[in-house]
């Protein structure tokens, strides 16, 4: 499946990401556990090897929002080690979220 095959979505926990089993019995390959988006708010991202699946897990904050998870889109191996090669050099920076999800729509973009 190409990474333009499905929108992105958000389900509201990692027990929802696993409820399919595709995705509980997978592979992941860890992207980094301090995504930071504008907001103050921070990110675990990993990819799902079955399935394809770039997500991201928003940490708790202190006011206890957060816990999501955002399917970013899919993205074949190849181009997760091609196209998103450099993202060490950016994740704990500021806004380093952002730029991970420009990334992943510049990837499904040309994938269409």
């Amino acid at each position: 499946m190409t990474a333009s095959a499905i929108d992105t979505s958000t389900l509201p926990s990692l027990d929802a990401l696993y409820a399919d089993p595709r995705r509980r019995r997978s592979r992941e390959r860890d992207l980094g556990l301090a995504w930071r988006a504008r907001d103050g708010s921070t990110y675990r991202v990993a990819w799902i090897e079955e399935t394809e699946e770039l997500y991201a897990f928003r940490h708790l904050d202190g006011d206890g929002r957060g816990g999501g998870v955002r399917i970013l889109g899919r993205v074949p191996a190849a181009r997760v080690e091609r196209e998103l090669r450099d993202w060490p050099a950016h994740v704990g920076s500021d806004a380093s979220y952002e730029w991970l999800c420009w990334q992943v729509r510049r990837i499904r973009a040309r994938q269409r």
